[in-house]
């Protein structure tokens, strides 16, 4: 078996993202090669001459473009974990819709233009109560101002101007949940899961298992394998998804999710050799 592992594009592991997003991509390799595999790690333009030695593609990218080209890919013939396709579908804008499609537990959201031509008072709701904040549609945040505070019209108008001065035409308003930020990791299958409290907070109690079977349920309906997210908990416990993204840098576990991600990807490909071998 060979194994091509793909790092995510400098631009969207900001800061010491870059080299956490690293850490695990070579980790992971490590994990793989324990089974006796060969593994090559390699920058999108590396792989370009690799990918057709590969049996299987683990790819951290992230941007439109490379998602597109890893989509030729896949058309070509390629196997790629996480599927082209499903880390396109964590995208805000798409995990919102897909959220509301499957009836999934997640804030009440709307996409907006940021070009102002539009009616700002149908969004008055959003700030009935603590207000709600404001994210860019796409990828994750990677610099200050990708998740902006609002708590009136104004901010709302002032945060979607900043947002088109940037070249972001579309914007998420989502409203606020009060409560605790929980992250959490995890891989398909139930191979791994690990919440965690990322800042001193007042620790609320919940139900691990259910935080991890709405994971679950959110990760199954846009068909990603390895990921990560975040959701509050509220003082009575209940728990609300607000993100969820892929491939994140598993930083707080790398150990126990390296070794759970080549298990994954092993047998995913077994998995996939069989059943090409039976078609």
């Amino acid at each position: 078996m060979e194994f091509l592992g793909i790092y995510r594009e400098p631009e969207y592991s900001p800061g010491r993202h870059l080299s956490n997003d690293a850490k695990i991509l070579r980790l992971v390799g490590r994990a793989l090669e324990r089974y006796g595999t060969t593994v090559r790690l390699a920058t999108l333009d590396e792989a370009r001459g690799l990918r057709r030695q590969a049996d299987l593609i683990f790819s951290m990218c992230q941007g439109p473009q490379a998602i597109t080209e890893l989509n030729d890919w896949k058309k070509e013939g390629c196997f790629i974990v996480n599927d082209p396709e499903a880390s396109r579908r964590t995208y805000r804008h798409y995990l919102c819709a897909a959220a509301h499609q499957k009836e999934l537990d997640f804030p009440k959201s709307a996409l907006l233009k940021t070009s102002l031509d539009q009616k700002l008072e149908a969004f008055d709701h959003f700030f009935t109560g603590e207000g709600g904040w404001l994210k860019r549609s796409d990828v994750h945040a990677t610099q200050v101002g990708d998740v902006v505070r609002i708590q009136s019209q104004e901010d709302l108008k002032k945060a979607l101007a900043e947002f088109h001065k940037r070249g972001l035409e579309q914007a998420i308003l989502q409203e606020h949940c009060s409560g605790d930020e929980v992250k959490f990791y995890a891989v398909r299958g139930s191979r791994l899961f690990w919440p965690f409290y990322p800042r001193e907070c007042e620790g609320h109690p919940f139900e691990e298992n259910v935080l991890a079977t709405l994971a679950s349920m959110a990760a199954e309906s846009i068909d990603i394998s390895i990921y990560g997210g975040d959701a509050i908990i509220s003082p009575e416990g209940r728990i609300t998804l607000i993100d969820l993204n892929d491939w994140p840098s598993f930083a707080p576990c790398r150990g126990a999710a390296a070794s759970a991600i080549a298990l994954y990807l092993k047998e995913t490909l077994y998995a996939h050799q069989r059943e090409t071998v039976h078609r």
